[in-house]
């Protein structure tokens, strides 16, 4: 593995290594003893805690941590991870009763709808609702039919993005480089990102709607089967998913490994064909590479050949490990923001996805801050340094006043 990869879990923060010994749905002795033992070791417990908040995998880390090392980590420590527990327990049930209420309503209206991950991955996966994060509610729709879906969507719900009706050219641009509309609901702390193609067009993930929803899996929930993503299409679209978001949440790479885990008979070859003809191996790759180094899952011959051949793959890894083990995720400097554009950049295979990349890194949205009309939107290249710094300015702003408020609170 040092031939491919030339990072490994001893260069985490003794506080992360126990976290990463707590994501297995069900360890072995000697990871159970693993477990107990780092958690005898000197640790700073509200970093733990701050390391498994900002990682969102409280369930994982309390259920193992309170069967294999109850004795050893701080009784208040484990109160504040069942609390953690408990809450996602009932966040993931509620996410789930409304993901039923909506698939009935959709079906009465006769649009096909695909959920994916949430609640159907966390059954799909680890069987039991809470034992995963619970945060969105992810649809997968038709293009055809999303106006149909946003108006009855609107009915309970407000949509957050895009907040207003856009013109001609912001809906070209949303369209170009966004991959969905979001919402939260009116009176529940329920959330909704319906996706009308898997990932923004800047890094697209060609699967689309139909031909994922020809080779549906199917997963019972509430009592309704409902269809989701089959698990060779799951593993392709979280390597892709996570690339585009650098790993930076543990919980995506914990999802990953426990697919790999269950799926023995994953035709890994076949796999690989499939991900080069979405453009899509150095994510696949890279994707299965950090699952084995973070989560110590298998790590399949054909991946480690294809790992072999790619010269930049090392430095592939090394940047998502740095954001994985990263305590400051909002303090990155200006070299920091280049490095993420060249590896964004090499993510891109295809001329023309590059291209895309460089039009939403020059353009952004910058329609949120400075609304011109049409005719005048060709300005937004002028304005684009300006906007930049003044996102920045309010960026620290704001970072100054979450400091202020953390102080106030204690």
């Amino acid at each position: 593995m040092k031939g491919i990869c030339s990072f490994d879990r001893s260069d985490f923060p003794p506080e992360l290594r126990l976290i990463l010994a707590c994501l297995r749905l069900t360890p072995d002795e000697q990871e159970a003893q693993r477990i107990e033992k780092l958690s005898q070791t000197k640790l700073a417990w509200p970093d733990f805690l701050w390391w498994v908040d900002h990682h969102r995998v409280a369930p994982l880390v309390y259920i193992n941590l309170s069967r294999h090392a109850a004795k050893t980590v701080p009784s208040s420590i484990l109160s504040e991870l069942r609390f953690r527990f408990e809450k996602n327990a009932q966040r993931a049930l509620a996410n789930t009763v409304e993901l039923v209420r909506l698939y009935k309503i959709f079906q009465e209206n006769g649009i096909p709808v695909l959920p994916f991950k949430g609640s159907v991955l966390a059954l799909q996966v680890y069987g039991d609702l809470a034992l995963r994060h619970a945060g969105d509610i992810d649809l997968l729709v038709d293009p055809l039919h999303l106006g149909q879906v946003d108006l009855l969507l609107q009915e309970d719900y407000c949509r957050m993005e895009p907040g207003f009706n856009l013109t001609p050219y912001q809906q070209n641009h949303f369209f170009r480089h966004k991959n969905c509309f979001s919402y939260c609901h009116r009176h529940k702390n329920i959330k909704i990102e319906l996706h009308y193609q898997l990932l923004g067009c800047h890094f697209p993930l060609t699967m689309d709607f139909r031909w994922i929803h020809n080779r549906p899996q199917y997963v019972l929930v509430g009592g309704l089967q409902l269809p989701t993503l089959s698990p060779e299409d799951i593993i392709l679209y979280l390597c892709a998913h996570g690339a585009v978001h650098i790993w930076y949440r543990l919980f995506w790479l914990v999802d990953l490994s426990e697919i790999i885990r269950q799926e023995q008979e994953t035709d890994w070859e076949k796999l690989i064909v499939m991900a080069r003809e979405f453009a899509i191996v150095r994510p696949l790759v890279q994707g299965v590479l950090l699952s084995h180094v973070s989560c110590n899952s298998s790590l399949p011959d054909p991946i480690r050949a294809c790992a072999a051949l790619d010269r930049g793959m090392n430095h592939m890894i090394r940047l998502p490990c740095r954001y994985i083990a990263c305590s400051e995720p909002d303090n990155l400097t200006i070299l920091d923001l280049l490095k993420e554009k060249l590896y964004f950049l090499r993510l891109c295979v295809k001329f023309r996805d590059k291209i895309n990349l460089l039009h939403f890194i020059a353009l952004g949205d910058p329609w949120t801050d400075i609304p011109l009309p049409d005719t005048l939107s060709p300005l937004y290249y002028i304005l684009r340094p300006f906007l930049f710094l003044y996102r920045r300015l309010r960026g620290s702003q704001d970072k100054v006043g979450r400091h202020e408020k953390v102080r106030d609170d204690d």
